[in-house]
């Protein structure tokens, strides 16, 4: 937790004073980004277990949107939203699937100049709150449930490459580490508590369409 509000105080605090630069300066835009690509499960995901019963993630997908304002020029502080699918590694109830749902606050800074082609960095921070497939106990029949676990916190770190196919819009393709501290969050089910016992990892590849508006 101490981390999350030191990441998002420095988000924060980055912001203001950038917002109180571009007010002096009267730019008022915004940019919503709709994208789409491969997620690659690392970490804890890749040996992940039930009652010891194998249920690593494979490669899967995800899906999301996003919405950011510029506090200056080259500087954007927004919000998404990503859903992540995962298939699992397991002979048994091979159809369940692994899900992650994930809103940030993100902070993309932009390397503006002459080419329609504009690389930037980007900065995430929010909460992971996972649906996976489990081993649960139950009086009638013991077996595997996609239940959902606590939020945990999460951040992310990705670089990304703009191209503009207009003045206000474009393509982009955007690469991403994503960490969740998920090591301790638990589910209930039936009177009973199960632990994650692992931190989320995954790396994605995005791509997707950009749209920015403005006075």
């Amino acid at each position: 937790m101490r981390l999350l509000v030191t990441v998002m105080l420095t988000l924060l605090s980055f912001s203001y004073t950038a917002v109180a630069q571009e007010e002096e300066e009267g730019r008022d835009y915004v940019e919503v980004a709709f994208f789409g690509g491969v997620s690659i499960p690392g970490g804890g995901l890749t040996d992940w277990e039930s009652a010891g019963a194998e249920r690593a993630a494979k490669t899967g997908f995800d899906v999301g949107i996003e919405g950011g304002y510029f506090v200056r020029q080259n500087l954007l502080v927004g919000l998404n939203f990503v859903y992540t699918q995962f298939s699992i590694d397991a002979a048994e109830q091979s159809d369940h699937k692994h899900r992650l749902y994930n809103p940030n606050l993100y902070v993309k800074y932009l390397f503006e100049g002459e080419s329609n082609f504009v690389p930037y960095f980007k900065l995430e921070a929010g909460v992971d709150n996972p649906k996976f497939s489990t081993f649960v106990i139950n009086q009638a029949a013991n077996r595997f449930r996609e239940i959902s676990y606590d939020p945990a916190i999460a951040i992310g770190l990705g670089a990304g490459l703009f191209y503009y196919t207009a003045d206000f819009s474009g393509i982009f393709l955007e690469a991403n580490f994503h960490q969740a501290f998920s090591k301790d969050v638990k589910a209930r089910y039936i009177d009973t508590d199960y632990v994650f016992g692992k931190d989320l990892g995954k790396f994605d590849i995005r791509a997707g369409v950009r749209v920015l508006f403005g006075s």
